[in-house]
Parts: C-alpha cells; sequence; structure tokens
C-alpha cells in the first residue's frame, strides 16, 4: 500500500488511528515531566507542576490531533505549506485557550498575564515546527524508499522469462488448420496472459491469479501434450479467500519454471502439483514438481535465477513475512511460501 493513503493532510502521519492517538498522548505527558522538572523549586512543587502541565499538554494534544482529523476528512491541503500553516495555526489556537483558562483556574482575580501566554505560544510553536520538520523529513525518505522498491519492483517484473510466448505462438500456428476452435481458444488465452503481464497494478485478486495461471497451464497442455503434463490441484474452494489481493504473477511464473526445469526435460512429462492452503493469516502456496532425469541439463543457471526473481520480489512486497522455501526432495522438488493478508 502506497504511504500516501495512510498520510494526514498531505506529509503527517496518520493521526486519526488508535494506536497513534496512545503515543501522541505519552508523548504530552513526557513534555509535561520535562516542564515540571524546569519549573518546580522542590519536590514537593514537582507533582503538583506536573498535575498541571499534564492537563495543559494533554488538553491541547487531544484538541489538536481531533481537530487535525476533522480537518482532513473535509479538506485537502495543495502543498505542504499551506498543511504547516493550518496544524501549527490549531496548536497554537488550543495552546491560547489552555493557557486561558489555567489563568481563570489559578488567578481568580482576573488579571491577565501577557507573559504566560506568550512563553506558551513560544513553546508550543518551536515545539510544533520541530515536531512537522521531523514528520516532512520522514515522509520525503518514505516516499525515497516506496520509489525504490517500486522501481526495482519493476526491474524484477521485467526480467521474467517470456519464452513460452514464442513455443505457445508456434502451438497455436500448428493448431489453426488441424483444429481451429482449439487455437482460437488458445489466442483467447495467450492474450489473457499477455494484458496480465502487462496491467502495472501492484496488487490482483488470488481469483485472478488463478486465472492466468490455468489459462497458462492450458497452453502448455497443448505444446507438450495431456499425457506428459498432468495438472494436480490440491484447494479447497469453500475455504480460499479468492478476492484476497496478492502480489501479480506470483504463482504463474513457479508453475512456468517447474514446467520448464523439471517436466520439460523428461521424456514421460510428469505430474505438477499446486496446492493452497488458507492459514488464518496467511496464504500457503506450495508448487511441486518431479525431477529431470540424472544427466539431462536443464539449465540451472536459468533455474536459480527465476528463484532468485521471485525471492526479491516477495521480499520488496512483503519484507520478512513472506518465507520463500525451496526443497529437493529424492524425487521430487518443491517450492513453497506464505502470502500475510493484508
Amino acid at each position: 500500500m502506497s504511504s500516501s493513503v495512510t498520510k494526514t493532510l498531505g506529509y503527517l502521519p496518520n493521526l486519526c488511528v488508535p494506536s497513534t492517538l496512545v503515543r501522541t498522548l505519552v508523548v504530552a505527558v513526557l513534555l509535561a515531566f520535562v516542564l515540571a522538572l524546569i519549573v518546580a523549586k522542590d519536590f514537593s512543587g514537582f507533582f503538583a507542576q506536573l498535575g498541571l502541565s499534564s492537563l495543559f499538554t494533554l488538553w491541547v494534544a487531544l484538541a489538536s490531533v481531533i481537530t487535525i482529523c476533522m480537518v482532513n476528512r473535509f479538506y485537502e491541503p495543495s502543498n505542504r505549506h499551506v498543511a504547516t500553516f493550518i496544524v501549527t495555526g490549531i496548536v497554537l489556537l488550543f495552546t491560547a485557550t489552555a493557557s486561558w483558562m489555567g489563568m481563570m483556574l489559578t488567578q481568580p482575580d482576573d488579571s491577565f498575564n501577557l507573559l504566560f501566554l506568550v512563553k506558551n505560544l513560544l513553546i508550543s510553536l518551536v515545539i510544533t515546527l520541530a515536531v512537522l520538520r521531523y514528520f516532512y523529513i520522514q515522509s520525503k525518505w518514505e516516499a525515497s524508499v516506496e520509489a525504490d522498491s517500486s522501481a526495482k519492483y519493476e526491474a524484477l517484473q521485467s526480467r521474467m522469462r517470456p519464452h513460452f510466448l514464442f513455443n505457445s505462438l508456434n502451438t497455436v500456428a500448428f493448431l489453426v488448420h488441424k483444429d481451429p476452435d482449439t487455437a482460437e481458444n488458445a489466442i483467447l488465452d495467450l492474450a489473457d496472459i499477455m494484458r496480465t503481464t502487462l496491467d502495472r497494478r501492484n496488487r490482483i485478486s488470488l481469483q485472478e491469479e488463478l486465472d492466468v495461471t490455468m489459462r497458462y497451464l492450458r497452453m502448455e497442455a497443448l505444446r507438450l501434450g495431456k499425457r506428459r503434463l498432468t495438472v494436480a490441484w490440491d484447494m479447497d474452494h469453500n475455504t480460499l479467500p479468492f478476492d484476497m489481493q496478492i502480489l501479480p504473477l506470483i504463482l504463474q511464473p513457479l508453475a512456468e519454471n517447474a514446467i520448464y526445469h523439471g517436466i520439460q526435460p523428461r521424456q514421460d512429462g510428469g505430474t505438477l502439483t499446486i496446492s493452497l492452503y488458507d492459514a488464518g493469516d496467511h496464504l500457503a502456496i506450495t508448487v511441486t514438481n518431479p525431477l529431470p532425469p540424472e544427466g539431462i541439463s536443464t539449465h540451472q543457471k536459468g533455474n536459480h535465477i527465476a528463484q532468485e526473481n521471485m525471492k526479491n520480489r516477495l521480499q520488496l512486497a512483503y519484507g520478512g513475512r513472506a518465507n520463500l522455501q525451496i526443497k529437493k526432495l529424492p524425487q521430487r522438488y518443491r517450492v513453497s511460501f506464505s502470502i500475510p493478508k493484508e
């Protein structure tokens, strides 16, 4: 998810969620603690000053955050300068209000202490500008990291092996006169596959990924023959989250890799097993294929590049929450990973 979706007034973090509100209140209490240490002259006066300072900072922080969230719902600033002006104005307004209320409570003789008000406004202004500067720099850094990750993702996506395209075109050319209906369906499948590879979305539904994988497998079944390629699906249609948003082209390349390196080199072909399992907070996926015969070259370098490509894509998209595991069993080759539900 783009970081811009979770921002408040352009570059502030999302202030309108409970976790951020709690952190804001904790910071307000810490600020009150520091102010009480500075102002208090003795130990007994520290707690009284801490109570007054906490009441002051908590009221200003809570009222400011709630107001900023309300403004954010109905207005989007045109630039960061407008956003800074709005936030600073809101904080100073509530600082002045809290200062006036404090004078009314502590000075019942209705005397107005201008120095007290100016001092509070200056302290509030300095702290607000310092915090806003920190959030602005953090926002720029997050945007830079997101742009860099996006560029790396697109570079990895563009390196996905397209050899099946040429094989598919040869298959269609062979079927045009022999079986026109099958050739037409193959062209439609190929068009859908290519449409997905050109799609620039960062996420697609699980159903879409399964559709493009099934179309690819139908194309390969035409090329290799149904006797050489058998596909076994292990999934429960009643429990799988088909509307779950996942990384695009994450299953199809694994199926392609399994066919290219495991089944195609075998004269009698083999069975490709694809397993999908809803594990609660994540989706588990496993692709298993037979090992090629001994002594037959299967382009192991290309195999490792494809696996490293997939590992990097998972890392960029999900961080440490998706762990690609590769196991070479006595007669089988298994690639498995899990995708967190977002």
